[in-house]
């Protein structure tokens, strides 16, 4: 890794929007940029905060996530489009000390992809319109850095960094997504991993959570003495319209030989009941997402 890079080793997410707040739209951000911490980066996602459109609420949630958490790498969603409140930038711009202003770059990438529709623009609509290329700005006083990173030349829509650790993305969820998976190649350089990665098992079983409750907890006691607090995690996830649990298990692979995850598995088949069989990601997705067939 280069001495310039800052390392990630954690993350968190700021879900901006009254629009999640007051029930009107589904946030899948946070859920789409947890699974991209978990099995693209192998880092772990330490808190997702959801706040709304509001200066003080922002600069308290990101507070929360950059001083208390001290998390290396943070992902907000939303805020960024041309209404009044969208203040996103704005309000960055403001705790980080930097300039607000329209970015020529961005511009330029607006009128190059989408020329004809801003000339038949009158001068308010083009005006909010350009709302969206005001962006943070790094001045000569301050040490911030500002980076826009263009993943396609067919978006002209930036993901703005400011300090290699706030990475800020439209709410879209298309369009987040999108951005997420053109930031892995670059985020990648920054992992402080040692070579280690996340895995994830799974064991499902029609035991009830109260059957196996005691049986986990006490595993759950010994691989923390075995190997540390939070090395391994075991936990349960009731699928009630299967009527079935599933157990999961998670270690930092070497970190937690990958054998003796594998007989974690083993012992949890041995003593949970139910008929436990091992499953893979895709079956839990289908437990999670999905009904079973009437």
């Amino acid at each position: 890794m280069s001495s310039s890079l800052k390392p990630i080793r954690s993350a968190g997410c700021l879900i901006i929007g009254d629009e999640v707040l007051n029930g009107k739209i589904l946030d899948t951000n946070s859920y789409n940029f947890a699974r991209f911490c978990f099995n693209n980066l192998s880092i772990p996602l330490k808190r997702t905060i959801v706040c709304g459109d509001d200066k003080q609420d922002i600069i308290n949630s990101l507070k929360i996530l950059r001083d208390h958490d001290k998390v290396d790498l943070i992902v907000t969603s939303g805020g960024l489009g041309s209404t009044h409140d969208d203040i996103t930038y704005a309000v960055l711009s403001e705790i980080y000390g930097l300039d607000y202003k329209l970015d020529s770059e961005v511009v330029e990438r607006m009128t190059k992809l989408r020329g004809s529709y801003l000339e038949s623009l009158p001068q308010e609509q083009l005006d909010a319109f350009y709302k969206m290329a005001t962006l943070p700005s790094s001045t000569p006083q301050n040490p911030t850095t500002v980076e826009k990173i263009f993943v396609e030349d067919s978006l002209w829509f930036p993901i703005v960094a400011l300090d290699q650790q706030v990475y800020v993305l439209p709410g879209v969820p298309n369009l987040f997504t999108k951005l997420i998976q053109g930031m892995e190649p670059f985020l990648k350089l920054r992992i402080d991993s040692d070579g280690s990665n996340l895995v994830r098992l799974y064991v499902k079983t029609s035991s009830s959570e109260n059957e196996f409750a005691g049986f986990l907890t006490r595993l759950q006691d010994e691989v923390d003495t075995a190997y540390g607090k939070g090395t391994v995690k075991l936990g349960s996830y009731p699928h009630i319209n299967w009527k079935l649990n599933t157990l999961s298990i998670i270690g930092k692979v070497p970190e937690v030989p990958r054998s003796a995850l594998d007989q974690l598995v083993d012992r949890i088949l041995r003593n949970v009941g139910g008929n436990p069989t091992q499953i893979d990601q895709v079956e839990e997705d289908k437990l999670t997402n999905e009904d079973p067939p009437k």
